[in-house]
């Protein structure tokens, strides 16, 4: 499975459904603006003339299926890494101009790695799983922070790391 079907998997059904209803609202809508009152009077010529505006106002309802699919994403990808869904959907809907939804990719959290032991989800700042305490992600030996793999020195206490500051897996 490709990394695009893996995360069009996570947009909810509710929101596939409403991108589709939105698409055909704007495309009736376009359709009855421009081509039924041309069309009404029997103007062969009008209708020739309109019909690739009315064409390109098919974008608009690609765009608006594309914008309703974005914040269906947005709801369970916050929800997914554990963050407050209602509230960064709402700011996605209501910050115009999809600022919203650009400040989501740009400030949402990492993913939670599950913990080797029983599965629950770590935080990006736990070295160690809360439930069981198996280690989660490579650790410093002396304070027990979590390090980077690349990281020569602890940054937190400032021992050196080695090669003995693995107890966990590599860090996510």
């Amino acid at each position: 499975m490709s990394r695009f079907e893996q995360e069009w998997a996570i947009v909810p059904t509710t929101a596939r459904w409403l991108a589709v209803l939105a698409a055909l609202a704007q495309a009736t809508l376009m359709g009855a603006i421009f081509l039924l009152p041309a069309a009404a009077h029997g103007d062969a010529k009008a209708v020739l003339v309109l019909v690739p505006i009315f064409l390109l106002s098919l974008l608009g309802a690609v765009a608006i299926a594309l914008w309703v699919l974005l914040i269906g994403y947005v709801y369970a990808d916050a929800r997914r890494r554990g963050m407050n869904a209602v509230l960064w959907t709402l700011l996605a809907i209501f910050i115009p101009s999809a600022i919203g939804i650009i400040l989501y990719f740009i400030l949402r959290d990492p993913l939670a790695v599950p913990c080797p032991g029983c599965g629950t989800p770590a935080r990006k700042g736990h070295a160690f799983c809360a439930s069981c305490g198996a280690a989660v992600r490579r650790a410093c030996p002396q304070c027990r922070q979590p390090v980077d793999a690349a990281w020569r020195n602890c940054p937190s206490c400032g021992a050196p790391l080695g090669a003995s500051a693995a107890p966990g897996p590599a860090n996510a």
